[in-house]
Parts: C-alpha cells; sequence; structure tokens
C-alpha cells in the first residue's frame, strides 16, 4: 500500500503543479514559453523513476541457504 499511496502523492502533486502553472499563466504572470517550460518540468520532476536504491528494494533477491543432504549422518 505504501507504494500506491507514494504514486497517488506524486500525481496529486503533479496536477497541482500544472494547475498552478495554468492559473499564472491564465493570470498572465506567466507567458507562454515559461508555462511549457514548467510543464515540460514537472514531467522530469515527477514522473522521474525512483532511485535505484528504491527499486533495489523490491526485487527478489536469491539466497544461498546453506543446506546439506539429509541422510549423512
Amino acid at each position: 500500500m505504501g507504494r500506491a499511496m507514494a504514486i497517488l502523492v506524486r500525481i496529486l502533486l503533479w496536477v497541482a503543479w500544472l494547475s498552478g502553472v495554468g492559473w499564472f499563466w491564465h493570470a498572465g504572470t506567466l507567458g507562454t514559453a515559461a508555462s511549457l517550460a514548467l510543464a515540460a518540468l514537472s514531467l522530469v520532476v515527477f514522473a522521474w523513476p525512483g532511485s535505484i536504491a528504491r527499486r533495489r528494494h523490491n526485487e527478489l533477491r536469491y539466497v544461498d541457504m546453506g543446506k546439506e543432504p539429509t541422510g549423512l549422518h
């Protein structure tokens, strides 16, 4: 559930970012080029994949248990 919540938070932050940029563009504070640049930057910031450390955490890992054959005792 933690990963789904993190994805949901990233999506909500992305929507808030785009809404803010759209509002500033509509108010005339930002020009079209600056608004498009900020929208492209939002894709880089919020759509960037997780760090390698986080991705490694979810991977399956082989663990050698060191079992000996039975019946040799």
